[in-house]
Formats: C-alpha cells, structure tokens, sequence
C-alpha cells in the first residue's frame, strides 16, 4: 500500500496555489522546508491537462518559485504514456490534438525534476459527469460576517439525471461587459494646444475565475437531484458585474471520495480563518508522493475527473427589473487651475505634469465662456480607461444580446 503524504495546514496556507484563504496567517516557519506544490488537473473535456509547479515560500512576502525544467507526464491504466510540454515557466499542458482523459480509464501523474527527484501519484479513475439541466438565477440577499445586509442575485444549477455518483465539485467562471463612466475626450499638447480626439478604451471584458470550494455529497439512495443548488452570490451594487451584460459558466466535477475529502478539509482551514493552529495538528491529504524520498511531503493534488459545463447571460436591464441598486463608480475626479494655488507661480502645463505623473488621465478642458481656459479635468485610470480593469477584445463566445 502506498503511503499517503499529509501536509500541515501552515504549509498548505502558504503555498497552495489554487485556494485563496479567508485571513489567513502567515507565520515565519522555525524549521522550514522548500516542498513542491503541485496544482494539476486532468477532465475529459477537449482542453489540455494542465500541471502548475512551485515551492513553498517561507514567509508572504516572498514570491513563489516556479519550478521549470521538469519532465512531466501522465500515464493511463492501458500503459499509454503522454508527455505535457512546459509551456511557461513552470506550466505544463498536453496537446489537446493527441490526448484528453476518458472516463472509465485510471491515470497516474509522473514528475522528474531538473534535480533528479522523482514524484508519482496515485492511480486516479476519471468519473463520468453528470449533466447540467439548468443554471439559472433569481434575486436574494446575503450577510456579510461584519453583519451587511447585500442585495442582488444568487445564481443555481438543477442537475437531475440518476447518477450512482456520491461526490460532486461545482466551479464557475465568469465574464462581462463593462463601461467606464469617463473617457477621455481631448488631448493636452500645451495650454494654446487642446483638441478633441476619438473615444476610445470605453468598453471591455473582464474575466474571473471562482477560487471558491463548491463541494457537494449526494446519497444516490435518498436523493441524488440537485435543484436549485447554489453556486455563486453577486451583490447588485458592489461590482460593475451586472451593469451591461455577464455570463457565468458552472462546471460540474465528478470527484472522488479521496479528492472530496482532500477539498473538505481544505475548506475547513480557509473557514477557519486567523485561527487556524486551534485544530492541530490537522493533516491535509494530497495523493502525490516522490518516489526518491518517502519521508518527503509533497503539496497539492492530482484532480482527475469528468466535467459538464453549462453557461448563461444575464443582461443589465433584467436586474434593473428586479428593482436592484446598480454599482456606482467611485471615481477620483480632480479640475484644476492656476487660479485654485497661491502665489500665481502655478501653469496650466505645470498643472498637467503633476497630475499625469501622479497617474491621472487628463479628461478635457473647462472653458468660460467659450474660449477663455478656466480648469483642466482629469482622472483616475480606473474611470477612464477600461484597459486599466479589462480587456477590450471580446471572448471569443460572446454573444451581445438585445
């Protein structure tokens, strides 16, 4: 039987790159050790296996190393092996032309670092997934842990096709349509040189993915359906999500008991917050061990498992139905002129410098009358220039809708 590793939470806390925890503490370690993370995932969906390589740090304010150079491969239970190409630094995919997890099938994860260790996980079976009905969405509220009462949408999914599958992970991601309340309208050369140009940098995307645990025990003997399950909870005033147009696509994984119970555990200690060492010692269990040194711990995990997607829009003018409050830009907004500092020393061009090198835009003039200078407008990027927040190409899939 193979050893399982388990990781103190400490460790995990630091380095697991695919969770972001709630608060957490970051102590400096007495008897610190670089282990390696590995954060991989391997679905029977046609995009790529993707494998993440890092180390440990020992404090926060270190950056993560990527280990790069290693021989990655993934071996089925058919005795086919495929090789993943480090594609950045310390990533690592397959091609999606010649290899893609099938269900049914077992698959073991090999890794060869550039120092000669060598890394194995154990063998994993890719679940069939269940089907997505519906995802859907309909108004609520929620409470913040400091007692705020937020209002906007939680989004659902019905799954209801008979599984004997126990054990679910949802995940989501999400994109949408944005404009930025203030574009820049004039270009400032010098004071007797102002003009109007085009608008532009006024609409993008943004793109996020959920960093959320989303799992799920089902009893196939009780009820195995999920209808109206919860996914994820959008605050109508706190983002500029819901402003235009969002889209949200949920996956569902089906995992198994050993990766539920990795994820279950991982969950407790992010929910566990500041308080984390009031459980130790608490193990995290990963399924990768190195093969070279037994008695060397290894962080993170070998996902295997099938996946169903299913995504929808939501349009801006369907929360406005809802009688949702929309999101409100918090722009720093500054007009400026020599007349607003003492001792008349103070230039229009002097104004312009200062401001754009503190990294405001400068928005247009203002004018009394109709010719005479009166004040510059500028402001922050974030109001004035999407490309600051998003991306002003469209994902590939979108559709505007009316």
């Amino acid at each position: 039987m193979r050893k399982r590793s388990v990781i103190f939470p400490v460790l995990l806390i630091l380095s697991l790159t695919l969770i972001k925890c709630i608060d957490p503490y970051y102590p400096k370690l007495e008897k610190y050790q670089s282990l390696l993370v590995v954060d991989a995932l391997l679905t029977d969906e046609d995009l790529p296996a993707s494998v993440r390589l890092t180390r440990t740090a020992e404090t926060l304010e270190e950056e993560l190393s990527m280990v790069s150079g290693a021989s990655v491969s993934i071996i089925d239970n058919l005795g086919n092996s495929t090789a993943l190409i480090e594609v950045s630094e310390g990533i690592y995919k397959s091609d999606t032309l010649t290899f893609r997890g099938v269900a049914g099938r077992e698959y073991t994860l090999r890794i060869r670092t550039q120092d000669g260790k060598e890394y194995e996980s154990n063998s994993s079976l890719l679940n069939e997934a269940r089907d997505i009905d519906k995802v859907y969405f309909g108004r609520a509220s929620q409470t913040t842990d400091d007692g705020e009462v937020q209002q906007g949408i939680m989004v659902y999914i019905d799954s209801k096709d008979p599984t004997e599958h126990k054990y679910f992970r949802l995940g989501y991601e999400e994109w949408w349509k944005f404009n930025i309340p203030y574009p820049v309208t004039h270009k400032y050369v010098n004071e007797g040189n102002i003009y109007a140009i085009p608008i532009e940098n006024v609409t993008c995307y943004k793109n996020r993915k959920s960093d959320e645990v989303l799992i799920q025990f089902s009893d196939p003997e009780v009820n195995s359906e999920f209808i109206k399950k919860p996914v994820c909870f959008i605050a109508s005033d706190k983002s500029d999500r819901l402003l235009i147009q969002y889209c949200i696509e949920v996956s569902q994984y089906a995992i198994s008991e050993n990766e539920y119970e990795f994820w279950r555990l991982t969950k407790e200690i992010n929910e566990s917050g500041g308080d984390i060492f009031d459980k130790q010692p608490f193990p995290i269990i990963s399924n990768i061990h190195c093969v070279t040194n037994p008695d060397e711990n290894v962080v993170g995990y070998f996902q295997v498992c099938g996946v169903k997607k299913k995504r929808i829009y939501i349009k801006g003018s369907e929360i406005v139905a809802m009688g949702l409050q929309p999101y409100h830009y918090a722009c720093d907004m500054v007009l400026k002129g020599p007349q607003d500092y003492l001792g008349g020393a103070m230039t229009f061009d002097r104004i312009y410098h200062n401001f754009t090198a503190l990294g405001y835009n400068f928005i247009a003039p203002q004018y009394l009358g109709s010719l005479f200078l009166d004040r510059l407008m500028f402001l922050d990027r974030y109001c004035s220039d999407c490309t600051t927040s998003g991306s002003p190409d469209k994902p590939d899939f979108w559709v505007d809708l009316e």
